[in-house]
């Protein structure tokens, strides 16, 4: 009975004479158990049909998956197998289950003759216009993919159960994605520019906030930095503006020329220290505060110091030079972040050269004018009188035209990321709610320039206070850290020697040529400024303007940087000893003949005042070097070798380009008050004191340029280990890498 059993069976499968009918495939499990069957000597008739070969079952097609998998095996091989159709099936297997299991296995028979079984047919491709859209870099979508772009459309992809297309790349790389994008899964297209420059990629990328100052307009944009570039010039029209005039300031507050050389050198060290004071304070309130507290101090410094020349005493000066000095420091130290805060790269470059322009050429150009306009009978108040005229405009232009800059662009991705928690971009009003969470922008009205409702809009936003974010240690230390890098350092060894001596024979100008035998007034001591004025520009046009070509030659050709440190020290050389030994020589000679007259002395053009003025511009012409020529392409090449992305590398050049000034304005001040001292830099003290400057700063300038030629690439690590940069947690045996997440383009 169990023979006879097993034969019912396995006629009720469809087994005997090979059949196969189209659900051939569920008959997989029942197969398996049998040994491979030998080849039929005639088909049957079911099987005239053409199978399809095991190459086509196996291809892929380009629109298609690849082969599917079967169907689940049944449980059991006798109350699970399958007949032709899912109807007789079922009933089989209800079938199956009420009958007793055999006595005994049934007897071995063989196999039948099975065909390997059938999937169904691949199905027919999508239309285009059904397919799934997947996200492109750019619009039009003519741009090579990049990785940024081909992970999203793999990932998009596999969501919606679609093949992955893919993306013909010419040259892989990495573009930018927000590190909290990155965490929350986010994607975002990469952002370009218009006009001329639709084809050149945002760095760095902007959010989608209209309050982003990436976002702002062109006439906001503009108005912000040419307002901050008005407070600039004023900052160094009010350092330089005693050069001319210290003998004169002497004689009127009846004390000693050191007192009087103390009116700038006081106020450049306190700048020097508000300065980095700012550059703390700014991590924590933005730069916004910092600039309005500065204009209120440089107002009351201003103008107190017009209404004391004459019925003032010195102390009362003295104190309005504090007020001005604290109030430099922010226009120091905050304005080149500002820059970074509102334009891109490609064009940050004109504004940074425009600023530096400005900066070197309201230094120098103050003792032209100024010298000239001491010589009315107001004296040198008519000076302060004229800048405090220019209050009328820089009042308004900072409370108007200078909003917050800072902005926290990682937590201003998208909708999805509106539950990650943000330090505050700005108050409830500013996209912030009371938990301080980022809310979305709303869709943009249609913009009108000229309009109430813009109007108000403008001016709702320009709040004194509208950035926060918590105070931390780290966060605090950032400035500092930059203070101890080697690089920073390095440079101020390079250049401290020859500003130093710069502003030195600055403020000794007055003093050597106003008594006796030259008896100079101030508008002719000021035309000895005209050589500084004219040459120190010329390395700040060309070092910032070619900036990106003298960056490339200056990072593939390590020479260049000694070349600069060689060019910068020779012409700081020259001028330090043709100035003292030129001048010295000429002094000397009339102090050895007492027969000579003054006026034959001057008139007999023993010293020639065109020279003086030549060679003192070479000099000038030399710090410029060292500090457009060196200085920003040394830092930028640091930041980038050591900083984990673009975020932290703009950080970084603000924090160790002030370092650098930090301690070049201390040093500036304490020479500039030192070198006076008991009137000691006349007659035989000058010459003395050229030729110790001289022969110290190609001393220092060969040192550094060996240091940076012998131990560069430590040099630079170095910088990343003070300022935290690297990670210095690995074992003995190896190596600390940079704390890199993600790509050099994230946020901060």
């Amino acid at each position: 009975m169990g023979q006879d059993l097993g034969i019912d069976l396995m006629k009720e499968l469809g087994l005997s004479g090979g059949s196969n009918g189209n659900d051939g495939s569920s008959t997989a499990g029942l197969i398996e158990s049998f040994p491979p069957p030998p080849p039929p000597k005639e088909p049957h008739h079911m099987m005239a049909k053409k199978r399809p070969s095991q190459s086509s079952l196996n291809s892929s097609s380009p629109t298609e998956p690849p082969n599917r998998p079967l169907p689940p095996r049944p449980v059991s091989k006798v109350g699970g197998g399958l007949s032709r159709s899912t109807t007789s099936a079922s009933a089989f297997t209800t079938l199956a289950a009420t009958l007793p299991p055999p006595s005994m296995p049934p007897p071995s028979i063989p196999p039948p003759s099975v065909p390997a079984p059938n999937r169904p047919p691949p199905a027919k491709p999508l239309p285009l216009s059904v397919r799934p859209q997947l996200p492109l870099g750019m619009n039009p979508p003519t741009r090579p993919g990049t990785s940024a772009t081909t992970k999203t459309a793999t990932s998009a992809a596999a969501t919606m159960e679609f093949p992955p297309v893919s993306m013909v790349d010419s040259k892989p790389r990495i573009s930018w994605t927000s590190t909290a994008a990155s965490s929350l899964n986010v994607t975002r297209r990469i952002k370009y520019g218009q006009g001329k420059y639709n084809n050149v990629e945002l760095v760095p990328q902007p959010s989608d906030d209209p309050d982003d100052p990436l976002n702002w307009p062109t006439w906001r944009k503009e108005l912000n930095f040419w307002s901050l570039m008005l407070l600039v010039a004023m900052t160094g029209v009010a350092k330089t503006i005693f050069m001319t005039v210290n003998a004169q300031v002497s004689q009127l507050y009846q004390v000693s020329y050191t007192s009087v050389a103390a009116l700038t050198g006081v106020p450049l060290i306190l700048s020097a220290i508000s300065g980095l004071g700012c550059l703390v304070a700014a991590r924590v309130v933005g730069k916004r505060p910092l600039f309005l507290g500065s204009l209120i101090m440089l107002f009351i410094g201003t103008v107190w110091n017009t209404n004391v020349a004459f019925e003032g005493a010195y102390g009362q000066c003295m104190a309005a030079r504090v007020f001005q000095g604290l109030g430099w420091g922010a226009w120091d130290a905050l304005v080149l972040g500002s820059i970074q805060d509102t334009y891109f790269e490609h064009e940050r470059n004109l504004k940074i050269t425009i600023h530096a322009i400005i900066a070197t050429a309201t230094l120098w150009f103050s003792p032209i004018l100024g010298g000239v306009a001491s010589q009315s009978s107001a004296g040198f108040s008519l000076q302060f009188t004229i800048l405090s005229s220019f209050f009328v405009l820089a009042v308004p232009a900072v409370a108007l035209g200078c909003p917050e800059t800072v902005f926290d662009r990682a937590y201003t991705l998208s909708a999805t990321a509106s539950a990650a928690q943000t330090p505050g971009t700005g108050l409830s009003s500013f996209g912030l709610t009371g938990s301080g969470k980022y809310k979305t922008s709303l869709p943009l009205a249609p913009y009108k320039l000229l309009s109430w409702e813009t109007v108000w809009s403008y001016l709702a936003k320009l709040r004194p206070y509208s950035y926060s974010a918590p105070i931390s240690t780290p966060l605090l230390l950032q400035a500092p850290r930059a203070m101890i890098a080697p690089t920073t350092l390095l440079l101020f060894l390079a250049s401290f020697l020859p500003v130093s001596a710069l502003w030195s024979f600055s403020s000794s100008l007055s003093l050597i040529f106003h008594p006796l035998p030259f008896a100079l007034p101030p508008s002719s001591i000021g035309a000895l400024f005209v050589g500084p004025f004219l040459l120190s520009a010329i390395p700040a046009i060309v070092f910032n303007s070619y900036s990106h070509k003298y960056s490339t030659i200056f990072s593939s050709t390590p020479k260049t940087q000694l070349v600069v440190i060689a060019l910068g020290s020779v012409l700081s050389f020259v001028g330090i000893l043709t100035f003292g030994l030129h001048i010295g020589s000429s002094l000397t000679s009339l102090d050895s003949n007492p027969e000579t007259s003054p006026l034959a002395a001057t008139t007999g053009n023993q010293v020639s005042l065109p020279a003086v003025g030549f060679v003192f511009g070479l000099l000038a012409m030399g710090v410029a070097t060292l500090e457009h020529g060196l200085q920003r392409v040394t830092i930028g090449e640091s930041t980038a070798f050591t900083s984990r992305n673009l975020g932290v590398k703009m950080r970084n050049e603000v924090d160790m380009g002030y370092s650098v000034e930090f301690y070049r304005k201390v040093m500036i001040g304490v020479f500039v008050m030192g070198v006076q001292t008991g009137n000691w830099v006349v007659w035989e003290g000058l010459r003395g004191l050229s030729l110790g400057f001289g022969i110290s700063v190609m001393i220092l300038g060969a040192v550094v340029a060996t240091g940076w030629w012998l131990w560069g690439e430590q040099i630079k690590r170095g910088d990343g280990r003070w300022m935290g940069l690297v990670d210095l947690v690995l074992g003995e045996n190896e190596r600390g890498g940079i704390k890199r997440s993600g790509s050099f383009f994230d946020t901060d």
